[in-house]
């Protein structure tokens, strides 16, 4: 997997590859770049990039237009942000944006790599400080208890496939339920329904 590392923090170069290596396998290849400029380049230089591991907080630019302008040169990527910043606001936006996956730089090591594991393998990795978002007074859409089930699991992480496994159910009924709470919440996308539902008070299974 070639993996597009984007900070200017040269600690985060040092610790990082290691880290996804431990979450995905010896076969990773780390580029690095510190700054949006060098980020852009390499992502034209590079089309086979299957992941970008994005600092929200890069020097001359807004973390949302960082991510925006690698988005567009490098769509079949997934991005995760990785930021010192932790407050809902910032988690909400990366997600409205399309994130596969927001990791606090406070993270435990091993939070990291169980994050980095599981946006591999087609989740998306929410933080425990989202999960906490209160809703604010929104009147709480209506779902099926199947449907609220499946939610609760989308906003741990798991993927269709993973929910079917725990729900015992084919995947093609997941795929149902998920289309559901798409329209029910209004998302185009499964970080967009995730944000929704958050910004609700809807909170992840135990």
């Amino acid at each position: 997997m070639q993996i597009l590392l984007v900070d200017d923090h040269p600690l985060i170069h040092h610790i990082l590859p290691a880290l996804a290596r431990k979450a995905i396998g010896d076969h990773v290849i780390v580029q690095s770049a510190e700054n949006l400029e060098e980020a852009l380049d390499a992502a034209r230089r590079n089309a086979g990039l299957e992941l970008v591991l994005l600092d929200l907080g890069l020097p001359g630019c807004s973390g949302i237009e960082a991510l925006e302008r690698i988005r567009e040169r490098c769509p079949q990527a997934k991005i995760v942000i990785l930021s010192a910043a932790e407050d809902s606001e910032s988690i909400q936006a990366a997600f409205r944006a399309g994130v596969e996956g927001y990791i606090p730089k406070t993270s435990p090591a091993p939070t990291i790599v169980d994050a980095l594991r599981l946006v591999c393998d087609g989740g998306t990795y929410v933080p425990p400080q989202a999960l906490d978002i209160s809703a604010h007074g929104a009147a709480p859409p209506v779902f099926s208890r199947r449907q609220r089930e499946v939610l609760h699991l989308m906003l741990r992480g798991l993927s269709n496939r993973e929910i079917a496994r725990r729900m015992r159910i084919a995947e093609n009924t997941v795929k149902h339920h998920v289309g559901v709470v798409y329209e029910t919440l209004g998302a185009t996308s499964r970080a967009e329904a995730i944000t929704v539902a958050l910004r609700r008070g809807y909170k992840a299974s135990p």
